[in-house]
């Protein structure tokens, strides 16, 4: 009986030994690649220039065609300089608001200066002012405008409309020479011209209508004697050529 146990123990003891699980194969190692090899650096020599890092270009700028150009501001003309005879007609000018320059082109005949202002505030739109060497010049250019535009010497003052005559009397022995005349020109715009002597300027007034009476009136503005002068010039002393 005893051997019979044995047997039996020993055949169990194979049959387990039989169904056991199988020894695993060894598990497959992962091989990592050697490490790289450092490189060596190289020296630089401070004294060889090295060639810059290279930079980014920049794009290309397309030109808005809608843009506004930047403007530069026109300069202003410089004012003319005013010479010796001119500042001298602008030194006399008694009133009238406005801008004044000189006229070097178009004046009367054988005038040496001249001066145009731009009035405001007034029946006057312009106003000028023409110097003469002499008398006989100033004469000549104020009644060769009377002439062209039709109107006859001594024909009556400027408050009854066209006319002129001597604002000063020179009695029965020659021709007066302080003169003023009233003309409505080609455009329709009233006129009124006037000689002053001793200091040889003729002074011309251009209206903003046909009404030469205002111009006459704005002429002798302030005026308190008789005869009197316009109060639109004056001078203490003549002109020296």
């Amino acid at each position: 009986m005893p051997k019979l146990v044995l047997a039996a123990s020993l055949m169990a003891a194979i049959l387990l030994a039989a169904c056991g699980p199988a020894t695993p194969p060894p598990s497959q190692a992962v091989v990592s690649p050697p490490p790289a090899s450092p490189v060596p650096s190289v020296p630089t020599d401070p004294s060889t220039p090295q060639p810059a890092p290279p930079t980014a270009e920049s794009p290309a700028v397309t030109p808005d065609p809608t843009a506004k150009p930047t403007l530069k501001p026109t300069p202003r003309p410089t004012e003319p300089t005013l010479s010796r005879a001119e500042r001298y007609l602008v030194d006399g000018i008694m009133r009238g608001e406005g801008d004044c320059s000189p006229v070097r082109s178009g004046l009367p005949a054988r005038a040496i200066a001249g001066i145009d202002c731009d009035l405001v505030g007034s029946p006057v739109a312009r106003m000028g002012y023409y110097l003469f060497k002499n008398e006989g010049d100033l004469l000549d250019a104020y009644l060769a405008r009377m002439e062209a535009e039709g109107i006859a010497l001594e024909s009556g003052r400027c408050l009854e409309g066209e006319g002129e005559g001597a604002y000063i009397p020179w009695g029965d022995d020659g021709f007066a020479p302080y003169r003023q005349g009233c003309f409505v020109n080609s455009e329709g715009y009233g006129n009124y011209r006037a000689t002053l002597p001793g200091a040889n300027v003729y002074v011309g007034l251009l209206g903003r209508t046909a009404d030469t009476r205002s111009l006459d009136d704005w002429a002798w503005f302030g005026n308190q004697d008789v005869p009197g002068i316009p109060t639109l010039w004056q001078q203490d002393f003549a002109y020296r050529t």
